[in-house]
């Protein structure tokens, strides 16, 4: 249920994020600030590649429902998806987009931006968007922020 916030008196719409799309993101989970390309094929079809900081750059995550493959400078080995590690930020990211993008959200329209809140799970979160409904940053309670730089929808082949 989405509980929704914004100016009285500004128009609201119900609207569905794109499915598929690629973009680049900034997440920051606590003190760390990742640099991220996500790509959404489908739901729990992913492809994540870390490219900041550079503890973690190279790093690349494959999650086809469930079977994730994490690969490495050529090193590969593939898990369970649902054994992702407790607290991680691919983990959680991709988890709270999944389930953001699984049904219409309510949006508020403001001079300069739409918003739209609500729970994702227990999560509190703050959708921020341009006129044009692009996501620009989603808030997760004080947890985690996804910043997206570029966002490019994807057309599904049929």
């Amino acid at each position: 249920m989405l509980i929704i916030t914004g100016c009285a008196g500004s128009p609201s719409s119900s609207v569905t994020l794109p499915p598929c799309f690629i973009t680049e993101t900034e997440i920051t989970a606590g003190e760390t600030v990742y640099s991220v390309d996500l790509t959404r094929y489908a739901p729990a079809c992913w492809q994540v590649e870390l490219t900041a900081p550079s503890a973690v750059k190279g790093l690349l995550f494959t999650v086809n429902g469930g079977d994730t493959e994490v690969s490495y400078d050529g090193l590969k080995f593939t898990f369970d998806t649902s054994r992702f590690p407790v607290g991680s930020v691919v983990a959680a990211a991709i988890d709270s987009l999944d389930r953001l993008l699984a049904s219409p959200v309510e949006v508020i329209e403001g001079e300069e931006q739409c918003l739209a809140t609500g729970k994702i799970g227990e999560e509190s979160y703050t959708l921020t968007l341009t006129k044009n409904l692009v996501p620009q940053k989603l808030e997760l309670s004080d947890k985690m922020t996804i910043e997206f730089v570029t966002f490019d929808v994807v057309q599904k082949e049929s």
